[in-house]
């Protein structure tokens, strides 16, 4: 019998996957969640349907056709114009089997949220990188990186993960207009900002808008996500939807949350606030540099490892390593408690 390993698809072995920080206890600051469950109508509303109208042994509606209505209304677009996945990273899965042919290339920003990469390599494709920026210039570079590699797809985070920073209007619109490939803009965090381009998607037929329910509507554990873009994008982009994709539960905790958007952004625009407070305060800390933020988390940076002082008060943070003589740690904004405990724990410390 052969070994395993040897029948797996070539290159496969020395890819490196996306790996989630791990579970472990503590005070959970390490990936991105919201510190709140759910809104007490919502909750009563689950258990009503649980006790009168629960029908979990049938197969969930495959077209999550109530959930895309409310966000077309929130987004005033058509149905037709919405796709739903399992979280965000559904999406990118299904736009690169719908638009890679082997050996095509991604392009992208780094540092940024690593699933583009692995997906893009997972569907036979390759990923090229720009360093990460915010402006036009920056804009420039991503599409000439484009341009010369003949990438079909190009991602763009903004808010970026693990930076923070969002683009500006002007250079997203810039790598709207000019892009010859499809252009998906992941705004995974934008609720923190206050703007998106999901009501402008429509301007731009190449376009995609990929969002998820699982930052700012702090519903991680039920993984929707929804695209929006044109209505040729979504047919091609439903090619590779598999049948029941979302659970029902997860579907109707998704449509009852969009129906309470308004209490969203109000928790967002609370936790907006929070994340600049907790900035200022790590802001006198002379051995480490608080990033600016537009999105739900600050990376901190040090010559010195950040980790320990977190660790010590039971803080776990996303630790991206040392890179060029530079340690780079994520921490997310928490509940006004966790963000002081943060707060005092790094001012408190003295690194070595």
């Amino acid at each position: 019998m052969k070994d395993i390993e040897s029948l797996a698809r070539r290159g496969l072995k020395d890819m490196e996957p996306y790996l989630p920080s791990p579970p472990a206890g503590g005070i959970k600051l390490d990936a991105n969640e919201s510190p709140w469950n759910l809104p007490e109508n919502i909750r009563r509303k689950l258990i009503r349907w649980l006790e009168d109208a629960e029908n979990l042994n049938r197969y969930p509606e495959t077209g999550s056709t109530a959930l895309r209505a409310s966000i077309a209304q929130h987004w005033g677009v058509s149905p037709s114009n919405i796709t739903c996945g399992v979280g965000s990273d559904q999406l990118i899965d299904m736009i690169c089997r719908v638009f890679l042919e082997s050996g095509d290339c991604v392009t992208t920003f780094r540092p940024t949220f690593g699933m583009y990469a692995a997906t893009a390599e997972l569907n036979h494709g390759r990923a090229v990188s720009v360093p990460v920026g915010y402006d036009a210039r920056a804009a420039r570079e991503l599409l000439g990186a484009a341009l010369e590699n003949g990438a079909k797809i190009i991602f763009l985070c903004s808010p970026n993960n693990p930076t923070g920073r969002a683009m500006s209007d002007a250079a997203v619109r810039l790598v709207l207009e000019d892009a010859e490939c499809v252009v998906v803009i992941d705004e995974a965090y934008a609720d923190f900002m206050g703007t998106s381009f999901a009501g402008r998607i429509l301007e731009y037929p190449n376009a995609i808008v990929i969002r998820t329910f699982s930052k700012a509507y702090g519903l991680a554990g039920i993984r929707v996500g929804y695209a929006i873009a044109d209505e040729r994008a979504i047919e091609l982009i439903n090619k590779a939807k598999p049948p029941f994709n979302i659970p029902a539960i997860s579907q109707l905790l998704a449509e009852w949350a969009m129906d309470e958007a308004d209490e969203f952004a109000s928790r967002a625009k609370s936790l907006a606030s929070a994340r600049d407070r907790l900035i200022e305060t790590l802001a006198s800390i002379d051995w480490l540099d608080a990033e600016p933020s537009d999105a739900n988390f600050v990376l901190l940076t040090s010559r010195f490892d950040i980790m320990p002082a977190l660790l010590s008060g039971g803080v776990r943070a996303r630790d991206f390593g040392a890179h060029d003589g530079v340690r780079r740690v994520r921490v997310t904004v928490g509940t006004n408690e966790e963000n002081k405990k943060v707060g005092d724990l790094l001012c408190a410390a003295r690194p070595k």
